[in-house]
């Protein structure tokens, strides 16, 4: 079975020679929960943003939920992002004069395929009720929670999160990141997350590390102190 997520080869350069990332190649399947994790300026965000089609690379070949992004056209790019794929930031990007409804039911307003009902979204993940509340009334994990049940309202096959639980106490970022972690095991949703956190990166089931722009290590998820302890070896080395 296609990966959801393909990176082949990848490379990223930026203006003035930054070489963000070096030959990364990587598959992610239908269910997996992936956490990337590396040293600041490792390469964590360009690989999320490459492989969501946020960002072309310089070379190499991205495909997603089966279309080969490299070489969509921006507008076909733009549909693909809506219809198949939800994000998840550390900013929430949410509209704060719209109320949650609003909020979540927006990419089928923008287009977008109806998806789930935006109702039985917010009840799965606990703001059953909220629908009308403006968002800027909302604390920081209940407009988390609001940009996790958009990004689940379209069925997506994939979820992509840059440090999503970065600006929310240990108790709130673990009711999100078992929000995440449901996707995975029961819609079968790829989830592939950026973090610097241990504690949130145990929860995938893969561990990948960036040193440098290049993955230098890929396996199965450990305990949260083996994670911090690995690491601190990236991060040594690349110091």
């Amino acid at each position: 079975m296609e990966s959801v997520v393909s990176l082949t080869s990848v490379s990223r350069r930026y203006p003035r020679g930054v070489l963000a990332l070096r030959d990364v190649s990587l598959e992610v399947p239908a269910g997996q929960f992936v956490a990337v994790m590396g040293a600041t300026g490792s390469g964590k965000s360009t690989l999320l943003h490459c492989a969501a089609g946020l960002d072309r690379p310089t070379s190499g070949r991205v495909r997603l939920a089966g279309r080969d992004v490299t070489r969509l056209r921006e507008a076909a790019l733009t549909r693909l992002r809506r219809d198949r794929v939800g994000f998840v930031f550390q900013s929430y990007n949410l509209l704060s004069e719209l109320t949650v409804r609003q909020n979540v039911a927006l990419p089928a307003r923008l287009g977008g395929p109806r998806g789930r009902p935006v109702d039985e979204v917010l009840e799965s993940v606990g703001l059953g009720g909220l629908g009308r509340r403006p968002v800027g009334e909302l604390s920081g994990g209940q407009r988390q929670r609001v940009a996790v049940a958009r990004a689940l309202v379209t069925r997506p096959v994939v979820i992509f999160a840059d440090e999503p639980t970065g600006a929310l106490d240990p108790a709130t970022g673990a009711q999100i990141l078992g929000l995440l972690r449901t996707a995975a095991d029961l819609d079968g949703v790829a989830v592939l997350m950026v973090t610097h956190d241990p504690v949130a990166a145990a929860w995938s089931d893969r561990l990948v590390l960036l040193r440098e722009g290049a993955v230098v290590a890929d396996g199965a998820t450990p305990q949260a102190e083996a994670i911090a302890e690995r690491l601190r070896g990236v991060s040594r080395v690349a110091a």
